[in-house]
């Protein structure tokens, strides 16, 4: 098929999952080097997805600047199971992913971190994290297949994984409900799905990392994840990208996409923001950065 076919049969879906205009849709479809048609697979479970999109929250709000080689969250490719998704970790920083994702009481912070109700089984090659209260569960490697470490107590901390490995804390069920409710959220379904396609499409997304390895993701509440970057490719191309494999599939079409102006998009209702900066905000700085990073994840 030409490219001129690929990129008018991009516009048409555009418009049709979004209320983008067709002029838009097909200033968007120009960027996308192709369309392939979607390639999104998601779990039919909704409590897979809200531990996924809980992961993917987490995760946001842990590394924030701090990914290295390019690999947003910490993730480099992802697999679906017939239960659950297998995701390949970026060798530097999987450790750390472990110790983002396994709760633990913080007497420091005052609460709970991580995944309430997150547990784990399985070897140190591969690790299933499984929700103690379903049947949800993400399995997770190291890129170069060398173990992952499970993490040790630091200071102030209380390794609730661990030490109540069949069940939930009192702290832990009381963040479990907060984020399966969360009244501030408009559609907690939406929420789920995208969130959970974020973990679930690290080849895409990862696109907003590579140019300096890192890039910067946040959560202002439980019903958001804001990725900003500064050099590659423009919000309007990685939107573009991410409609063409079915990243907005199934959410509604007035909440589909917002391009807000030429460097800033929501996705579903600004339950995933995309900021992409007018000039680059590292230039030559970027490797002294990365290997700061480094060097706190080996200390």
């Amino acid at each position: 098929m030409s490219r001129s076919c690929n990129t008018n049969r991009l516009a048409k879906k555009i418009r049709n999952q979004t209320s983008l205009t067709l002029s838009t849709a097909s200033r968007l479809a120009q960027q996308a080097n192709a369309y392939l048609g979607s390639s999104v697979v998601d779990s039919p479970d909704p409590c897979q997805r809200r531990l996924e999109a809980h992961m993917a929250h987490v995760l946001a709000s842990n590394f924030q600047d701090r990914q290295l080689n390019g690999a947003l969250l910490g993730v480099r490719g992802a697999e679906p199971e017939r239960q659950g998704v297998k995701l390949t970790l970026e060798p530097d920083m999987a450790d750390e992913v472990l110790r983002a994702l396994l709760p633990r009481f913080d007497h420091h912070y005052g609460g709970v971190r991580g995944v309430p109700g997150l547990r784990v089984r399985g070897n140190e090659r591969q690790w299933k994290l499984h929700d103690a209260a379903s049947s949800a569960q993400v399995t997770v490697t190291r890129a170069d297949g060398v173990p992952i470490c499970l993490p040790s107590a630091r200071d102030g901390e209380v390794l609730l994984w661990k030490r109540i490995p069949g069940g939930l804390s009192h702290d832990e069920r009381q963040e479990a409900e907060e984020w399966t409710d969360s009244p501030g959220v408009d559609d907690l379904r939406v929420r789920d799905v995208l969130l959970s396609r974020i973990l679930r499409c690290p080849g895409l997304v990862n696109k907003t990392a590579k140019p300096h390895g890192f890039a910067n993701c946040y959560t202002h509440h439980p019903g958001d994840l804001v990725i900003e970057w500064c050099c590659g490719d423009s919000v309007e191309t990685l939107c573009a990208l991410l409609l063409a494999h079915g990243f907005a599939d199934d959410v509604p079409r007035a909440n589909a996409i917002k391009l807000i102006s030429r460097n800033s998009a929501h996705l579903g209702d600004r339950t995933v923001i995309l900021n992409r900066h007018g000039s680059c905000l590292y230039g030559s700085e970027a490797e002294k950065i990365a290997k700061y990073i480094r060097e706190r994840y080996e200390s």
